[in-house]
């Protein structure tokens, strides 16, 4: 059983049996910007392009911002985001990758805005993001036409991300 002191040291790769839990928004789902009432959080995480560049154009600069150059499955022209430093990883559908979960831990660390390119898919990183980010962040993510949810860190959100990724299938590194 893995927690925020015990990271995977291997890929995680979603089970099709975990497929429909996570459909559930754990927060509250919103169109548009990002209401006012959040834009003043002291830690933000956004995961995807669009919300990534929802939050740049109303000048909010997240500190860990996820994107992988794609929305609903297509390319997106992802923009050139104003952040301290960016770092490239791969990470596969469907998995979470040792690299993403070092890099997640590195952002989450650094001082100042990160942005993380993916290479592969980002989606299951607000697991990640959930389960290493302290109490009281927001964790951002959007959601392919409806909108972005938004998840303020708290024990149970970050208790059902662990169990997720506590029931995810270990990858052999051969």
């Amino acid at each position: 059983m893995y927690s925020s002191k015990n990271l995977p040291d291997t890929d995680l790769r979603l089970p099709q049996d975990l497929r429909t839990p996570l459909k559930e928004k754990l927060g509250e789902l919103v169109t548009g910007d990002l209401p006012n009432k959040y834009g003043k959080y002291d830690c933000i995480i956004t995961v995807g392009d669009v919300v990534s560049e929802v939050l740049f154009e109303q000048g909010i600069t997240p500190d860990l911002s996820l994107i992988d150059g794609k929305t609903r499955r297509g390319k997106y022209n992802v923009q050139d985001f104003s952040v301290e430093k960016t770092i490239n990883i791969k990470n596969p559908a469907e998995m979470i990758t040792k690299e993403a979960w070092q890099s997640i831990q590195y952002g989450l660390d650094c001082d100042g805005s990160v942005l993380i390119k993916v290479e592969g898919e980002e989606d299951l990183l607000s697991l990640v993001a959930v389960a290493l980010a302290d109490k009281g962040c927001l964790v951002i993510y959007g959601i392919p036409e409806e909108g972005m949810v938004i998840n303020i860190v708290d024990d149970d959100i970050k208790s059902k991300s662990w169990e997720v990724i506590n029931n995810m299938v270990k990858v052999n590194e051969d």
